[in-house]
């Protein structure tokens, strides 16, 4: 007993130790911080962000990186001289995503980047610097910024046409608002948008799982037009278009029928389309429309005969919303009909052009493209359409009807009609540019070559858009949609 009583006085007095009891105060708070269990793990700050990339745009720097392990949110961190630091750099926080833009910055001054990741528990290590220059452009994050209508067709496996509404916003986040595609599915593809970044060169790119994307936006007035070519899953690629819907334009059926006067008359238009699915082939067709909104076919192409539908009579009628969806009604018992009517077309900001997707009575997604010749009050003078008004720098696209083959790049036309191409990409990884050819410009803005007599185009009244249809060497439907550069 006495010496049970003396164990027990020697650890009292143990305890009593003023160090020691700050040691046993020591493990019980890690204790109480790790839950109450030695064996708990604590992740701690997240991980240090990888992959950062910086690229330059107007008075901003667009920033993109990848997801740091553990991270709540990210604080990006920017300066004019390099070795970023918390105490020397100004600093975006709790930024939600793996990218943003940085708005208010100085053309021609180089800028030193850095991101954190951020948790609960602090924030991580730095990212390794990027560095980018803002330099003056025609195109900013901006001009991205608001709601859109897209049309696409899709070829290769699963072959269908798609279209919607999606908003972007002033960090170039797509949201899908509305899908449908000709298979009756509502759910777009993850693939399709993911976030947008506008380049100064009118380029326009996305990330994640759409990082295939590679697109080009309008140089006029409203840059309501883009267009991209992309792979998507399963051995598929698209061709998609999006119009912006710009405030303050709103349409009538005046914008879609001729005058019934002698000096502007019918209202001239042609289409170029493509077709995926069975038979992949292109269409190419020259049409007018009356006072009444009656169509009639002038010409129709394509790879195999085709007839002309209504044999030269008023075959359908045309319709247009206020808010530019055209569609497309057929006149009873005239025929031949069009082997595809128009029920979802929109029209453009400048009222020039008709993006539309639709499936023709053969069960075939198609795209199709249609092109006024001229407003519908205007009197085209003969002299309008020149070869000076198709010179410049074009961002060109181009969907072949089979086989997911997708290009795009770009194209340059001189003061004879001679074209040549750049920058090429397509579907299997080949650069090796096309070759060249010279084309020639009608009284109504047709574009032919001599050198293939399948190739058909039509420059646009106002020459920003170039479209075109042919059959290339492999026997292939190609469409190919050109945009013109800023100068």
């Amino acid at each position: 007993m006495r010496a049970a009583l003396a164990g027990g006085k020697n650890m009292m007095a143990k305890v009593g130790n003023p160090f020691l009891i700050f040691i046993l105060l020591l493990m019980a708070l890690s204790l109480s911080a790790c839950g109450g269990s030695p064996w708990r793990y604590d992740a701690g700050v997240p991980a240090k962000p990888a992959g950062l990339v910086a690229v330059a745009q107007d008075g901003a720097v667009a920033l993109s990186w990848a997801p740091a392990v553990g991270a709540t949110t990210y604080n990006v961190y920017y300066a004019t001289a390099p070795g970023v630091s918390a105490g020397t750099a100004q600093k975006m926080a709790g930024v939600s995503g793996t990218s943003v833009v940085l708005p208010g910055l100085l053309n021609n001054t180089r800028y030193y980047l850095a991101v954190s990741a951020v948790n609960a528990k602090g924030e991580g290590a730095f990212s390794d610097e990027a560095s980018a220059t803002p330099v003056p452009g025609a195109f900013r994050q901006s001009d991205l910024e608001g709601s859109w209508r897209f049309q696409a067709l899709v070829t290769g496996a699963g072959a269908r046409w798609m279209r919607g509404v999606a908003s972007i916003d002033v960090a170039g986040s797509v949201t899908v608002a509305s899908y449908l595609d000709s298979n009756g599915s509502s759910a777009a593809p993850a693939e399709l948008f993911t976030a947008m970044t506008m380049h100064p060169d009118g380029t326009v790119s996305q990330n994640g799982a759409a990082a295939g994307f590679h697109g080009v936006l309008s140089a006029g007035v409203f840059k309501d037009l883009l267009v991209a070519t992309a792979p998507l899953a399963g051995s598929s690629g698209m061709l998609v278009i999006l119009q912006k819907s710009v405030p303050g334009i709103t349409y009538s059926p005046a914008d879609v029928k001729g005058t019934g006067r002698l000096a502007a008359g019918p209202l001239p238009y042609v289409y170029h389309q493509l077709s995926g699915g069975g038979l992949k082939e292109w269409e190419y067709a020259s049409c007018q429309v009356g006072q009444d909104q009656g169509v009639t076919y002038l010409s129709i192409k394509g790879p195999t005969p085709r007839e002309l539908p209504g044999g030269g009579s008023k075959v359908l009628g045309l319709s247009i919303t206020p808010d530019g969806i055209v569609s497309e009604a057929p006149y009873p018992g005239v025929v031949p009909q069009p082997a595809a009517l128009i029920t979802h077309g929109v029209m453009s900001a400048d009222k020039m052009t008709v993006v539309a997707t639709a499936t023709d009575s053969g069960g075939r997604p198609l795209l199709r493209i249609m092109q006024l010749v001229h407003p519908p009050s205007v009197s085209l003078a003969a002299s309008y359409y020149l070869l000076s008004g198709l010179t410049g720098d074009y961002g060109c696209h181009e969907l072949d009807g089979g086989a997911p083959g997708w290009s795009y790049g770009g194209a340059a036309v001189d003061a004879l009609g001679g074209m040549s191409f750049s920058n090429f990409r397509d579907a299997g990884g080949a650069s090796t540019a096309p070759a060249g050819f010279t084309v020639s410009l009608d009284q109504q803005g047709g574009m032919t070559t001599v050198s293939d007599p399948s190739y058909n185009g039509q420059l646009s009244y106002f020459k920003e858009l170039a479209v075109s249809t042919r059959t290339a060497a492999d026997g292939g439907s190609r469409l190919s949609v050109a945009l013109r550069r800023a100068p």
